[in-house]
């Protein structure tokens, strides 16, 4: 009801009802440096829930896993000119059907001593044809070389970006190139997303003097904008891009290296993921890194892993990098269904980012929570089968009392379904309910945090209030076409007198 919140006098233990998960991202992959550490299963088999792809800047792995091609999909780079060709063919070959991308020169606008390829234009187009025989032999698809800001000298001169590819392109014009590709070190998930889905993509209209289709630079790089149109006018869309190496991890500016704690590499990466995971023009992104030498406790805290070890478990951020929401936009839950809180579809940003973390529950197998502070919301989808009132059930933890309001679609007056108050659930993690009367068919819903106070969430459902009906006489005579739990999730085969749960709904037994 309205503005009335109650505990269970029962708990449905959500936890147990059969979930339908997202699926896997196939964007996200991981940076693994093999002179850290050898690759090996083990450290794939625990990223493999939510990572789909990593590459190790050479042209094959230099262990021997198992299930790399299978469970992660490798993606071979030509570091510079001298990558071994021959290693590459025998890899390809060996692995026929399991790589699609090659990735092209690494960082060819920055020093050696920068981590860069240390490659001018002339330099790379020199060495390009061996890039294009290997991907035509292979049938992959060619990644552009990748850039990052810059004050190299390279060649004696500084490329930036722009200028970089401009070059490039004026010497190859017809390089079979399919994807951009960039770097990112800066911290802030807003500079991440400009870089990701403006910087070479905005309209005429709409771009500043950064961007490239801005009128000052669509001037200054002609060849450059001329492979973004022709490849525009082809394929109905600019070259999309890949992001392959990105952290937090700016020092020489605000905040300072003081400023990078684990907690704000945490937050700015899941802003990051869900501005990269629902860019259109984004085809692949990979963390930098899963393995430091330092592990998680080293500068800037961006370890997949909590050491740099083939036994060692995931790190805090790894947890949350491997198990976060994939953004599936194309699953909606129905009623009776979990909904894991980390399976949002959108979400507040900046000061109101829901921080997604390590699950804290004791016996609980979900992998992570969310916190709902002081303004945050989470939206997800649902596909309800008809008009009427639903019981929403919130899995979560608090210690005080929150506002709490539901929109249907987007922020607003029009938009707001409920209005109400979430009681303190004094410390310990249970189900609270309400119910909310929606409409039948496919919504995005924004659950809002109004309150002064945070709150931790798990898992939460959707179930129809008009599911109650009485089932009398015998054992036998219960419906066979349904499965029952009682209300602490427990399967029951002979369901006795008593409320169970059947299909989402709530069955009397007399």
């Amino acid at each position: 009801m309205r503005n009335v919140f109650r505990f269970l006098v029962v708990v449905l233990m959500l936890v147990n009802i059969p979930v339908l998960a997202q699926q896997r991202s196939a964007k996200r992959g991981v940076c693994w440096d093999e002179k850290n550490q050898q690759l090996t299963d083990a450290p794939i088999a625990k990223m493999a829930p939510g990572v789909a792809w990593l590459y190790n800047w050479g042209v094959a792995p230099t262990g021997s896993p198992s299930t790399l091609g299978t469970s992660l999909a490798f993606a071979p780079m030509c570091w510079n000119g001298d990558f071994d060709e021959t290693k590459l063919r025998q890899y390809l070959t060996a692995h026929t059907g399991e790589v699609r991308y090659l990735l092209a020169y690494n960082e060819p606008n920055l020093q050696y001593s920068a981590g860069g390829a240390a490659m001018t234009p002339q330099q790379a187009a020199n060495a390009w044809s061996k890039v294009e025989q290997v991907a035509a032999d292979f049938g992959l698809e060619i990644v552009a070389p990748a850039l990052n800001f810059t004050g190299d000298l390279v060649g004696g001169k500084i490329w930036e970006p722009f200028a970089w590819y401009d070059e490039f392109f004026r010497l190859v014009p017809d390089a079979g190139v399919d994807y951009l590709a960039f770097h990112s070190y800066m911290n802030y998930y807003s500079a991440v997303d400009w870089v990701a889905s403006r910087y070479f993509y905005s309209d005429t209209e709409t771009a500043d003097e950064n961007d490239l289709m801005g009128p000052t630079n669509r001037a200054k790089y002609p060849n450059l904008v001329k492979f973004m149109d022709d490849f525009k006018t082809t394929h109905g869309h600019y070259p999309k891009m890949f992001l392959t190496e990105f952290c937090s991890w700016e020092t020489n500016d605000y905040p300072y290296q003081a400023g990078i704690t684990r907690d704000f590499q945490i937050d700015q990466m899941v802003q990051k993921l869900q501005k990269l995971e629902l860019s259109d023009m984004v085809e692949g992104y990979a963390w930098f890194m899963a393995n430091p030498t330092g592990g998680a406790s080293s500068f800037p805290y961006m370890s997949i892993f909590q050491t740099n070890t083939a036994s060692s478990e995931l790190s805090d951020l790894g947890k949350v990098y491997v198990y976060m929401s994939s953004f599936d936009k194309e699953k909606y839950y129905t009623t009776g269904e979990t909904i894991l809180a980390k399976d949002y579809i959108e979400a507040s940003m900046d000061d109101q980012v829901p921080r997604v973390r390590p699950n804290t529950e004791s016996g609980s197998d979900i992998p992570l929570q969310v916190e709902w502070r002081s303004g945050s919301w989470t939206a997800y989808q649902v596909n309800l089968p008809s008009d009427g009132e639903y019981t929403l059930t919130l899995h979560m933890k608090s210690t005080q009392a929150n506002d709490f309001r539901i929109y249907r679609n987007a922020l607003g007056a029009a938009n707001k379904k409920l209005d109400t108050t979430l009681p303190s659930t004094n410390g310990v993690w249970q189900d609270v309910t309400t119910t909310v009367t929606l409409t039948a068919g496919q919504h995005t819903l924004l659950l809002y945090n109004m309150g002064t106070s945070s709150l931790l969430l798990n898992q939460l459902r959707f179930d129809s209030t008009t599911g109650i009906w009485d089932v009398r006489g015998k054992k036998e005579d219960v419906r066979a076409d349904g499965v029952y739990y009682d209300l602490h999730g427990r399967r029951v085969a002979h369901p006795t007198s008593g409320i169970y749960i059947v299909n989402g709904k709530k069955v009397v037994v007399k």
